[in-house]
Parts: structure tokens; C-alpha cells; sequence
């Protein structure tokens, strides 16, 4: 067997056709009365991890022990946790502790080595919350992984989690792939939590998750699989533990959850899973619906009769100037965007006057680059700037706009921008109405990204119910007119 723990991973996942990981969490208080009643809890507790295994050796990707369990009974429990990692690489399947260390300098050091030298895990789960200082003490160590805890399942998660613009997971799965590889760094993000599951995917494609919260904590399992799993159907490890531990017969159990997963994971790559599979574009299908909805519901995209800026009449107005006055959608919106632009080459964010300053601005602080905007017109006092703003010429710009039409308005903006000796490679834009906006920046040697588009918007409020078919048939015949 392979003495890394990526390979050992995707061995087992091939041998056992299996996304499953038993969680090896032993509360000795829900044993049997029965059940080696006469011996010490840590015997009783090895001795039931021990039955575990061996019931299902065949059916799981890894084993994940959680030490508290093992620790909680002293030097007995440690040598019994030590012999159940053993137990598990006899039965040909890796170990990934759960043990959420978090420290620094010698501390974490001295954790890393009691993980894999003394206990012999093959992974671990790490708290991220102190910075790189406290995970790279564990990266020296060949072969072995670590998983940062990014957005956890328990309900109180987002107090923390979620705070911030972006939010502090979104943060963590985008800084902390500076810190090492696809195969030394993954992420734990709660099943229960499908959004975050999609966000983090999105932000991190090549990076294996850890998805607790199926089964007790009532995640639901096809619309994690959906959110979580990489292009190739892989790259998610899904943990139970009560659901297999105490169950009346625990093989039977793990061997249900494990066709469960696999006939899903099979249905998604099959595009048979049942669900709304909107098209994956800057972000996954799942934040997409969401953002989608938030848009509407807090009348950012209406129905009716409205007169465009051109003049012409139109069956729908995306009006996204209401988004920042929704905290929550503005953070949302936000993201999306610097889920594009961070992955574009650049020196300065320019945004289109006047609509898009406020979302450009929130773009801007999170990927901590400079923010520019051009003039509708030029000063007639002061400085007479066309351009507001530090820069200099020869820096490149990424242009920010909240809706494209015909693309009349982002044109005049960027030959401002180039007037003044800047360059402009890249638009994106929150919402791209697909009425010649796209064609006419690429006539010019512009490259447009979008967020999301009018048909996606379009279908997926369909799909949810908010506007019936005649509302969609009428406006989609308009857009093709």
C-alpha cells in the first residue's frame, strides 16, 4: 500500500467503490450493558473500534478516529487509539484524525509529531485560526495531509465562520491553498452546509473536502454530493459515525450508506440526479440559484413594462443598484465577482460609473488592489481628473459593471480608461442580458465575464416558481427579438 495518503485514499475509493468514512467516535456510554463489561473503558473502547473495522474494512474510503474519545482515558486510551490506527492500516484503508490541532512555533511542532510519528495517522484535521504559523508544521512530513477546518457543520458555525466580506471560510479556502499543494491541503466543510460546500468547490477545484453532517445532523446527502464533488466525481470524503456505530447491525448500515453515495455520485455524473442543474459558470449551480432568488426577492430583477437607458421597451429590469442596500446579497454579490477577477491578471479595479462603485468598492477591499473609476465627464474645476484615482500609465485594469446590454456605456468607459494610458483586457459583470453586449466588447479585444446571465436568471426562477411560463415564454421572445 501507498505511503501517501492521497494515494491510499484514491486506492481504497477504487477498491471498495466507496466516498464513505466511518467515524471512529466510541461513546462507550451507548455500548451494549453486555459488551465486555468487566474491562477497562479504554479496552471496552478499542476493543469496539476494533469490531468496526473489521465489519467494514471493505466498504470505506478512511477511517476518521476522533482522539477525544481515545485521550479522555490517559496513557491507556492514547496506546489504544495507537493500536486502532494499526488496526486500520491492517485492513488496507488510511487514517484521518480528528483532532483539530491549532498552535504555533514549537507547539505545533511537538502536535504534528505526536500525530504522525507517535500515533501514526495518515492525515489530520488543523484549526487554521492562528494563520499559516500553525499549519506548517505539519506540511514537512511526506505523504501526509492536513485538513483545515473551514466552514464546520455544528449549528453555531457561522457566527464565526461567516463573518467578514468575504466571508471568513471563502477566505480560508482561497489563502490557505498558498500554503501548500492539492495533496498536502484539504478542507472540512459541513455537509449541512451545501452553499459553503459549493463556494469553497469553487473557489478550490483541485482540493479534497471533508463533509460532516450526513445522517444525524441532518445534512442532505444528494445536494452535498452535488455542491462537493470535483469534475471527475471525486474529491469528497463523506464521514458518519452514530448512523454506523450504533446501529442494530453496523455493516448493513455502512453498506447502505455506501451504495447510497455511490449511486449518487453516479446519478450526478450521469446528469440524472433529478435536480435543477443550472450551468456552471464563475460560481456552482447551488450559489447560483441562491444568489439568483436573493436577487429577486429583493427586487433586483422585475416583470412588467420598463424603458431601457436606450430608450427601448423592455418586459424585465434588472435594477442592481438595490443590492447594496441588502447586507447579506451585497456580501453574496461581491463574492461572486472577486470569484472571477482574483483569477485575472491585473493592477487596478475600475469601476463603470456610477452603478457598479459601490460593488467594485467591496471587490477592491477584499483582493486588496487599488480602485479606479472614470468620469462621465471631466471635472470643470480642481484637477479636471477624467479618471479619479492613484494610478499610472501602463497599468493594466479590470473593468467593473453590474449589467451588460448592448455594451454602449462599459465602451465609453473603457476608452476613457485608455485615454489616460491605462489597459483593459477584462470586463465582468453581475448580469449579462445577452442583447449584443458580449459581441460588441469582443469586437473591440475585450473579454467579458459574467456572474450570471438573463437565461439563467430566467430559467431558474421558473424552475423555483416564482414566474410562470407565460412571464418567461414572453420575455425569452423578446430577448430573441
Amino acid at each position: 500500500m501507498s505511503t501517501e495518503f492521497v494515494s491510499q485514499l484514491s486506492e481504497a475509493i477504487a477498491r471498495n467503490d466507496s466516498l464513505l468514512c466511518v467515524g471512529l467516535d466510541p461513546d462507550a456510554r451507548r455500548f451494549p450493558a453486555d459488551f465486555l463489561p468487566d474491562a477497562t473503558p479504554a479496552a471496552r473502547v478499542k476493543a469496539f473500534c476494533l469490531s468496526i473495522i473489521e465489519q467494514t474494512r471493505d466498504l470505506v474510503c478512511c477511517y476518521k478516529p476522533n482522539n477525544a474519545f481515545f485521550e479522555q482515558y490517559g496513557p491507556e486510551g492514547w496506546a489504544a487509539l495507537a493500536d486502532v490506527i494499526a488496526a486500520c492500516h491492517t485492513a488496507g484503508v488510511p487514517v484521518l484524525l480528528d483532532a483539530k490541532r491549532g498552535d504555533i512555533g514549537n507547539t505545533a511542532t511537538a502536535y504534528a509529531r505526536a500525530v504522525f510519528e507517535g500515533l501514526g495517522a495518515d492525515a489530520v484535521t488543523v484549526s487554521p485560526y492562528l494563520g499559516q504559523d500553525s499549519v506548517v508544521p505539519f506540511l514537512p512530513y511526506p505523504g501526509k495531509a492536513i485538513f483545515l477546518l473551514c466552514h464546520t457543520s455544528n449549528p453555531a458555525a457561522g457566527e464565526v465562520q461567516h463573518h467578514g466580506f468575504p466571508p471568513l471560510f471563502e477566505h480560508i479556502a482561497a489563502r490557505a491553498q498558498t500554503w501548500g499543494d492539492a495533496a498536502q491541503v484539504g478542507f472540512v466543510v459541513g455537509a449541512t452546509q451545501p452553499e459553503a460546500l459549493a463556494a469553497v468547490r469553487a473557489l478550490a477545484p483541485d482540493r479534497w473536502l471533508l463533509a460532516p453532517g450526513v445522517g444525524a445532523q441532518g445534512g442532505d446527502l444528494a445536494v452535498a454530493l452535488e455542491a462537493g464533488l470535483d469534475a471527475q466525481g471525486r474529491g469528497m470524503i463523506v464521514p458518519v459515525s452514530r448512523e454506523v456505530l450504533y446501529a442494530a447491525d453496523p455493516r448493513a448500515a455502512a453498506s447502505e450508506l455506501r451504495d447510497r453515495i455511490s449511486h449518487q455520485r453516479e446519478a450526478i455524473l450521469n446528469g440524472l440526479n433529478g435536480l435543477e442543474r443550472i450551468e456552471k459558470k464563475s460560481v456552482s449551480s447551488v450559489k447560483s440559484v441562491e444568489l439568483i432568488l436573493k436577487l429577486y426577492e429583493a427586487g433586483c430583477v422585475k416583470f412588467g413594462n420598463f424603458t431601457l437607458a436606450s430608450g427601448k421597451q423592455s418586459p424585465i429590469y434588472v435594477d442592481l443598484r438595490r443590492v447594496m442596500s441588502f447586507p447579506a446579497l451585497f456580501r453574496q454579490a461581491a463574492a461572486a465577482y472577486a470569484a472571477i477577477v482574483r483569477n485575472l491578471a491585473f493592477d487596478c479595479v475600475a469601476a463603470v460609473p456610477y452603478a457598479a462603485l459601490p460593488v467594485a468598492s467591496a471587490v477592491a477591499l477584499t483582493l486588496d488592489r487599488p480602485l479606479i473609476y472614470p468620469r462621465k465627464e471631466a471635472k470643470a474645476h480642481g484637477t479636471g481628473q477624467k479618471v479619479e484615482g492613484a494610478f499610472a500609465p501602463g497599468q493594466v485594469v479590470v473593468a467593473i459593471e453590474d449589467v451588460i446590454t448592448t455594451g454602449g456605456s462599459i465602451l465609453t468607459a473603457l476608452e476613457t480608461l485608455q485615454d489616460v494610458g491605462l489597459t483593459v483586457r477584462d470586463v465582468v459583470v453581475l448580469v449579462d442580458r445577452e442583447q449584443g453586449g458580449g459581441a460588441a466588447l469582443a469586437e473591440k479585444g475585450y473579454r467579458l465575464h459574467t456572474v450570471l446571465t438573463i437565461h439563467q436568471i430566467l430559467d431558474t426562477l421558473h424552475a423555483e416558481k416564482r414566474i410562470d411560463g407565460e412571464t418567461l415564454a414572453r420575455v425569452k421572445a423578446y430577448l430573441v427579438e
